[in-house]
């Protein structure tokens, strides 16, 4: 299966360089994607978007946010956290009928090309949602810190008012 796979992509026009112990690069409209082959299962096809966001240490609750709302919200993508930064992931199983239908020919076969194209414009999709979540995400966090120096700022004029009002008795 896999390479039926693989020629799949050149057909659709993609360089694939392969990456050891990772699987297949390739480029699409300015995107890496990555072909990941799985030994263990020749029927399982992966693609994945790496490197979406960079995971900081103290930005986490904002990485964990996101990740909720993308696997939470979304049906086919799901993100995880790889290293230090956050991939976009699209697993599924192809189907494969095994009926033979003559000599060494599988009937049933999904059409890669069309499955590929679907996952990769998914995980396009997907890149756009992140980038939409992260923004509006950051703005909350940002408004809720305004808020919190809002109500610093209210506690400590307070507390100037009360030392003037005690000095002036």
């Amino acid at each position: 299966m896999k390479e039926k796979i693989l020629e799949a992509l050149r057909d659709l026009g993609f360089k694939l360089e392969e990456e050891e112990g990772m699987g297949y690069c390739f480029n699409y409209e300015g995107l890496n994607l990555l072909y990941m082959y799985n030994e263990n299962d020749e029927e399982f096809l992966t693609i994945a978007l790496p490197g979406i966001v960079e995971v900081e240490e103290d930005k986490m609750l904002q990485i964990c946010a996101l990740l909720e709302k993308i696997n939470s919200t979304l049906k086919y993508i799901k993100a995880y956290i790889l290293g230090n930064s956050v991939w976009l992931f699209y697993e599924r199983e192809l189907i494969v009928s095994r009926e033979q239908m003559g000599e060494g020919q599988l009937c049933g076969e999904e059409d890669l090309m069309t499955v590929i194209s679907r996952m990769i414009l998914q995980l396009e999709a997907g890149l756009v949602f992140a980038r939409k979540v992260m923004a509006e995400i950051e703005e909350t966090m940002a408004n809720d810190f305004s808020a919190d120096d809002t109500a610093e700022s209210a506690e400590e004029i307070d507390a100037e008012e009360i030392a003037d009002d005690e000095d002036n008795e």
